[in-house]
């Protein structure tokens, strides 16, 4: 659940990154006046690449999951060996020190085309690219509404070749993730050709819905995301949330069929909600009981307390406040929860009871360099004890 903010900055960093490794000529080829003969090659040069960027339909086609797009058929590979870019192209025959590029990434967020096109600008006019982009000037954002996307363009220049560039982000949303197509071209070569390029690009970038495919991958751990009720809702969180955190993992249905049947107790929020969390607890289950086998009581309500080693709340859009608690209980054992509600005042270090459901186990490395397991449960109620 990565916030807008860091996911575009991240796309940010990644720009810098790809410019910054695809600049194949010395910034010194510009900063002293060239010779007649380097003249001579580079009107040469420029002549080659104006006659391949006047013909911006030889293209060929790159197919990712669940979306493609054709780019110039010139463009090599930029084999960036970063996950989150499922695509890296370059023009191997720029014309000059600055090398055009494009890339595609995707991640996980809510936000509008024009609200991740606001952070941009405000990132990058803040000097979040770092020494690369310099002087960044937002130049227009354009709605497609026949695609639900947008697109940013903007101007800044190479601080590495000294050369303007034109940067055009194309960003789709498509379920709960966002696709962002960066294509940067040196003003030279946008002006000379690269504008139809970039225009091409762009229309030829296809998404497949997700939506069916979320419903479908889900089937098995019974989350129903377009099918959210009252009863339902803390379920489908926790079916949500133990696949992001815990590979290959999900939501037991018997914990998924108590979370619906009690749904309002999760959060407990009312005195008599939570005279009724108390009262469905089994004194006798001990974080020693679910270390030993879980299976038994993942339709049962359990009391774990401890000192809190971590808590991070985060709020949606959607309205709904999610928190995440960790502590480690007298047994020296590690208990998480997920809470659907603010904590209020408990903070680090305080001492607090929690009244849950456990979900699954959960194991991550810690800051010692070891692996501490630990015990998943749903928030019923927390308050502190001490």
């Amino acid at each position: 659940m990565k916030s807008l903010a860091k996911s575009t900055l991240f796309i940010m960093l990644l720009l810098v990154m790809l410019t910054a490794c695809s600049s194949g000529k010395d910034a010194t080829e510009t900063s002293s006046a060239p010779s007649p003969s380097e003249n001579e090659a580079a009107t040469n040069t420029a002549s080659e690449n104006t006659e391949t960027n006047e013909e911006p339909d030889k293209t060929q086609t790159f197919k990712g999951e669940n979306f493609s797009f054709s780019y110039p058929s010139t463009w090599k590979d930029a084999e960036l060996n970063v996950p989150q870019v499922v695509a890296a192209f370059v023009n191997p025959n720029p014309q000059g020190a600055f090398v055009d590029n494009l890339n595609v990434v995707i991640e996980e967020s809510s936000a509008t085309p024009e609200e991740a096109a606001n952070v941009a600008v405000q990132g990058l006019t803040n000097g979040d690219g770092g020494p690369l982009i310099q002087n960044f000037k937002k130049l227009n954002y354009i709605d497609v509404p026949e695609k639900a996307a947008g697109i940013l363009e903007s101007e800044y220049t190479h601080g590495e070749s000294n050369a303007q560039v034109i940067l055009t982000q194309y960003f789709v949303p498509n379920g709960n993730e966002l696709y962002t197509l960066s294509i940067s071209y040196s003003k030279t070569a946008y002006d000379n050709g690269g504008k139809a390029s970039v225009q091409n690009i762009m229309d030829s970038f296809e998404t497949v819905k997700v939506s069916n495919q979320v419903e479908d991958s889900n089937a098995n751990d019974g989350s129903n995301v377009e099918g959210l009720t009252e009863e339902n809702l803390f379920a489908e969180i926790m079916a949500y949330v133990i696949p992001i955190e815990i590979e290959d993992a999900a939501l037991d249905e018997l914990t998924y069929n108590y979370f619906v049947e009690h749904y309002e107790l999760f959060p407990a929020l009312t005195p008599e909600a939570q005279k009724r969390a108390k009262a469905e607890v089994d004194p006798n289950i001990t974080s020693r009981h679910l270390n030993k086998n879980l299976s038994p009581y993942l339709d049962q309500m359990i009391e774990v307390s401890g000192y809190v080693v971590d808590i991070v709340e985060e709020e949606f859009d959607e309205g709904i406040t999610l928190a995440e608690i960790h502590i480690v209980d007298d047994n020296d054992n590690s208990i998480i929860g997920f809470y659907a509600h603010t904590t209020g005042d408990i903070l680090q270090d305080d001492y607090v009871t929690m009244r849950g459901v456990p979900a699954t186990f959960y194991s991550f490395e810690n800051v010692g360099g070891g692996t501490t397991n630990s015990v998943l449960i749903g928030v019923s109620t927390i308050e502190k004890t001490e």
